[in-house]
């Protein structure tokens, strides 16, 4: 394992809109025409275009990240528009939806106008792809706005070819066509992106599979955030930045040592990136470190008081034992990678035991409230015994509130998996996935409840492809969603204690509302669905045989970055799962 305190690399990088400023001032240029697309936010692109605009030079400065969605927040003007169309480029070799996903959410940012999608002609890709907007008044008369959408292709870090957002620069200049341009070019956050990269990929790492132990990947930058219309969903470079550096990185040391890219068992150690909002030049800098924040935790926790009906946002690990603790069971612990303790109890009862886990995906911060929550009730009802684990991965947690406490709007998924980078999910034994096969051995649990959240707003990595890879159908978020996992033999009862659980939510109106509002939205980006819907409840069914309880029922809130009333309805929703679930199988098993 490489030694704590290393530097990888620390490197500037000059800032690209800065760059080209100075470049179009000079005076060769004054009377040109120039359009630059870049990562930059609103207030940066306004300020250079004034700049080059009072150097005699007519520019036009937009966002290379969701072009479409920035046009119609920037530039649109929507008076006397009655119906929209919006013509969205396919180009062959990319999935045919990959820019109507694109233009999430533009239908809330058009108001009351009725707007449709359609597919344009397919092209190679070679020429700078673009958006057809048609606006459509009384009497059928007509604008049409071209958006343009730069990308390109490139030979990822994977070694596969993807077609990604990048900067591109168009130069008219009348007097000296010479300098004409029209062309991609790598921006100053394509260039912090692929310098990560670059770092991991010549690295000689250490031959054993734990390469470090904390490895920080810190950008300075100019990234922004800025929030939209639609309830949750902001446009965010930083956060982008984040989701792709993280996957990215775990997905080129997989290639490194010959796992598949989608393999979620390889410990390579924990990444972090650390995304820190500046003006000026690009700083990338990667070192390794010891968790900053073992010793407090592995401390006795503190009793911190806490309504859990209340709670508004995630909890702290002294209030969820404390809530653990009041249950007064036979408590079990099993050890995390970095030492750090795995609660569970035992609370028995007269019927027939379930087991209770939550905190799996650290960053999915409203199973273990809601955890809790159904355990106090079910032990007050006591018609079934239970086992509880309610944080199953307390070294991705406190990862996920050091990152929320610098960016709590951020999706945040370097926590989502364990100290050492794998995904618990698919781990057999060991560490923190003990307190799994602790729970059924106490409590011969034929039923699993695993308590889980996803992005409550868009996700995206728009430097390899815009789509997360193997989460496509996880990019948007559509509600409350339900999965079901059983062996061969126990469909039936899989699906009764399924149909219990959505008959109990689709009675809880705040929760078919949101349902109906993200299903409704979803459909439209993402029109191919590999789901069905149950009473405004989204739900999945798999057999699988290899889980180690014969009926699982995966829960899935759309809790990543809410806080207040929206944390609230997930992790009463969370509670409803369990109470429902547990309620049916008393009656079935």
């Amino acid at each position: 394992m490489m030694q704590s305190g290393t530097t990888l690399c620390d490197i500037r990088i000059g800032a690209s809109l800065d760059a080209l400023v100075k470049t179009f001032s000079a005076p060769d240029y004054r009377g040109a025409e120039v359009e630059i697309w870049v990562f930059d936010g609103p207030e940066r692109r306004a300020k250079a275009r004034e700049c080059l605009e009072g150097n005699g030079v007519h520019a036009k400065i937009r966002s290379a990240y969701k072009p479409l969605v920035h046009t119609v927040i920037e530039e649109t003007d929507f008076d006397g528009a009655e119906e929209i169309i919006i013509r969205y480029p396919v180009v062959d070799g990319v999935s045919k939806g990959r820019f109507l996903l694109e233009c999430y959410p533009v239908v809330d940012l058009v108001g009351d106008r009725s707007i449709l999608f359609e597919p344009d002609a397919a092209s190679d890709g070679t020429s700078l792809p673009f958006y057809r907007m048609v606006l459509r008044g009384p009497g059928r008369a007509e604008r049409v706005i071209d958006i343009a959408a730069p990308n390109a292709f490139h030979d990822n870090h994977t070694g596969h070819r993807t077609f990604t957002s990048t900067g591109w620069v168009r130069v008219r200049v009348p007097l000296k066509p010479e300098l004409d341009r029209d062309e991609a070019f790598r921006t100053d956050q394509e260039e912090a992106f692929a310098a990560v990269m670059g770092v991991l990929e010549t690295r000689d790492w250490p031959g054993t599979e734990a390469h470090f132990d904390r490895l920080n990947v810190s950008i300075e930058a100019p990234f922004y955030d800025t929030p939209l219309t639609t309830e949750g969903e902001w446009l965010s470079t930083g956060e982008a930045m984040h989701e792709d550096l993280y996957f990215s990185a775990l997905e080129l040391l997989k290639t490194r040592r010959g796992h598949e890219k989608s393999d979620r068992v390889f410990a390579p150690g924990q990444i972090v990136p650390e995304i820190v909002p500046k003006d000026g030049p690009l700083r990338v800098r990667l070192t390794t470190s010891a968790d900053p924040w073992l010793e407090t935790d592995k401390a006795a926790p503190i009793d911190i008081p806490t309504d859990l009906e209340a709670a508004d946002h995630w909890l702290e690990p002294g209030t969820i034992k404390a809530h653990l603790d009041a249950l007064g069971g036979q408590d079990f612990e099993a050890r995390s990678r970095r030492g750090r303790p795995v609660w569970g109890t035992h609370v028995e009862g007269p019927g027939p035991n379930v087991l209770i886990t939550a905190g799996q995906h650290a960053n999915e911060s409203s199973g273990p409230v809601g955890a809790l929550r159904a355990a106090h009730r079910l032990k007050q009802d006591g018609k079934v015994g239970f086992a509880i684990a309610p944080l199953k991965n307390p070294d991705g947690y406190a990862l996920f509130r050091e990152l929320a406490a610098r960016h709590p709007r951020h999706m945040n998924h370097a926590a989502r998996y364990t100290a050492g980078g794998c995904d618990l999910e698919y781990t057999e034994r060991g560490f923190e996935n003990e307190i799994l096969h602790m729970g059924k051995e106490k409590t011969g649990a034929k039923l699993h409840l695993n308590l889980h959240g996803y992005p409550s707003h868009e996700w995206t990595r728009p430097f390899t492809g815009y789509v997360p890879r193997d989460f496509d159908q996880w990019t948007l978020p559509k509600g409350f969603f339900l999965i079901l996992r059983c062996h061969a033999g126990w469909e039936a009862k899989g699906d009764a204690i399924l149909q219990a659980i959505i008959d109990a939510l689709a009675s809880y109106r705040p929760i078919v509302e949101l349902n109906r509002k993200q299903l409704e939205r979803s459909r439209l980006y993402l029109p191919e669905q590999v789901f069905e819907v149950r009473r405004d409840i989204p739900v999945l069914i798999e057999q699988n045989s290899e889980g180690i309880f014969p009926v699982t029922i995966i829960t899935e809130a759309p809790d990543e970055t809410i806080y207040g009333e929206e944390f609230i309805v997930a992790h009463t929703a969370q509670m409803m799962a369990v109470l429902a679930a547990a309620n049916a199988c008393a009656a079935l098993l």
